[in-house]
């Protein structure tokens, strides 16, 4: 989830455990302790595609590990606020901010390493899109009127209440979402014969309103894109072949099992000369104007030897391939039910 959202969500939290005891103060430690888990940033970095796709949300998200790191950092911060907060309250308010944050990077489609050392599964329930601006602006405004309330604790608290209930009903209204876009893409699946053996649902960028779905099999992607608000219109499929035979022949070989991990069955090969080209599509399309692979599945990581050691780059939009107000036009008119 981004990082706006575990701050507005965090701050209501302090708010709401620890406002009345420690004041302002609560929504401070609120904000710094729900972002927490994202500090593995600092070691990642979004740089490294290696570092970002096996470490981002890998041991700092576990929710063993974070129970762990708990513990000295509310007995930290008891000591530091001269035990105006028992370390049974100030524990349970870390548990609630990490795994909070745990929890919510699980709706999201990236994949969270929950169970981490026991498991390195990639858990994710691809219901709430990374960035999505009707969850967290409302949450965001309540808050920032909260803050401004110094002296009045009863109404800031509200407020903090009011965000946290709005962030409860949102996820509520993401998952019977999900499950109405499950019913559309299974259906639309035997109407137009896909012959999928696996696929995903997922809410495109900014709103949980246009989905795209993923279908593949061992040959062939399929991708395509639906409005909830228009379920009658028809869906168009787009395939792509998957080309698992240059993956087997590619030299390297570590970094084609890290993004199997990470992202199979929803890979595709592409040779560009002596790179390949290797397209993580379970996070949909990227310009939805566009079929042909290099244009519309524009995010993408390129595999290459260089004096015998395996590389590996990462490919992003750019002002070049991706023009966001297009893109914004584009998406709102696919919610709409206009483009289809």
């Amino acid at each position: 989830m981004d990082s706006v959202s575990h701050i507005v969500i965090g701050a209501a939290i302090g708010e709401t455990m620890l406002g009345k005891k420690i004041g302002r103060w609560g929504m401070l430690l609120g904000a710094i302790a729900k972002s927490l888990p994202d500090f593995d940033l600092f070691y990642t970095g979004l740089n490294d595609p290696r570092a970002y796709m096996c470490e981002h949300r890998a041991h700092t998200h576990s929710l063993f590990i974070e129970a762990l790191y708990a513990i000295p950092l509310a007995w930290l911060l008891v000591k530091l606020f001269k035990q105006k907060v028992s370390f049974k309250l100030m524990f349970l308010f870390m548990l609630t901010c990490l795994w909070g944050h745990s929890l919510l990077d699980w709706c999201t489609n990236f994949g969270t390493q929950l169970l981490l050392p026991f498991s390195n599964e990639n858990y994710s329930l691809n219901t709430l899109a990374i960035v999505d601006l009707l969850f967290t602006i409302p949450m965001l405004t309540l808050v920032l009127i909260a803050v401004f309330h110094r002296k009045n604790t009863a109404r800031r608290n509200k407020l903090a209440r009011a965000s946290l209930i709005y962030c409860f009903i949102y996820l509520g209204f993401t998952f019977f979402n999900k499950v109405r876009a499950e019913n559309i893409v299974q259906e639309s699946i035997v109407k137009n014969n896909i012959p999928a053996t696996a696929h995903m649902t997922n809410p495109t960028m900014l709103n949980n309103i246009l989905w795209y779905s993923v279908g593949s099999n061992d040959s062939t992607v399929f991708i395509s894109e639906f409005s909830l608000f228009h379920s009658q219109n028809p869906i168009t499929w787009h395939s792509y072949p998957r080309n698992q035979h240059l993956m087997r022949q590619s030299k390297s070989k570590k970094d084609i099992e890290i993004l199997k991990w990470f992202s199979d069955p929803y890979t595709i090969a592409e040779a560009n000369g002596d790179t390949l080209n290797m397209y993580a599509v379970k996070f949909g399309r990227t310009n939805m104007q566009e079929s042909e692979l290099k244009k519309t599945i524009v995010f993408h990581y390129k595999l290459y030897q260089k004096n015998g050691i395996e590389m590996m780059d990462m490919e992003q939009p750019n002002e070049k391939n991706a023009n966001l107000k297009e893109g914004f036009a584009d998406l709102w008119e696919r919610i709409c039910g206009r483009r289809y």
